[in-house]
């Protein structure tokens, strides 16, 4: 397999956690890079990571890459996708995945000098992200999101987004205990640790 992504990418790291934990060897190309970028542009017209090519297949979305893992190779240990949980699940990542996008949104932004009150827009992405966190500090149960007690898409999502927005000193996740012990509870795994940004 052949993973188009950059180090720092959490929608990556989703996919380069899954491959180790399920020990599938990948090659990964750093879009971060000149020549991996033109690579990527010239095969993935969305010029988005992560973008698989396997075989004959090539996926340019981080969702669809995971279900192509987990319909191919099985799902291990984690909590397979299908059962009652599926659509509370699928909730959960939806929403993580919203609050990500709006903080990759802020981080950019704020780069070029842009502050989320710029723009009546920006200040109701940043309303949505901590909406979202909230809803997320409800539903999480102790370290899962369900009572199996099991690691699987949403607990995947959200420690890669708030490991994310603690690299990037998006919002202060520091400050809120749960995500705190969420992360700490975590992060110990090796493939965290061999993922981590830098």
């Amino acid at each position: 397999m052949k993973l188009y992504g950059s180090i720092t990418s959490p929608y990556v790291r989703r996919i380069r956690f899954l491959c180790l934990e399920l020990g599938l060897p990948f090659q990964l190309v750093d879009t971060m890079t000149e020549s991996g970028q033109k690579e990527l542009r010239e095969k993935n017209p969305l010029w988005k990571v992560p973008y698989l090519e396997t075989d004959d297949v090539k996926i340019w979305d981080s969702h669809t890459i995971t279900d192509y893992i987990f319909v191919t190779k099985g799902h291990g240990k984690f909590r397979p996708k299908e059962g009652d949980h599926f659509y509370r699940e699928a909730n959960l990542i939806t929403a993580i995945d919203q609050a990500l996008d709006n903080a990759i949104l802020l981080f950019y932004l704020n780069k070029e000098g842009i502050k989320p009150d710029a723009a009546p827009y920006l200040t109701k992405n940043a309303l949505r992200i901590s909406s979202i966190l909230e809803y997320i500090k409800r539903e999480l149960s102790g370290n899962h999101f369900f009572s199996d007690g099991k690691v699987g898409l949403s607990e995947i999502a959200l420690y890669s987004t708030l490991d994310w927005m603690r690299f990037r000193s998006v919002l202060p996740i520091l400050e809120e205990e749960l995500f705190v012990n969420f992360l700490n509870f975590h992060g110990p795994n090796k493939s965290w640790m061999e993922t981590a940004p830098k």
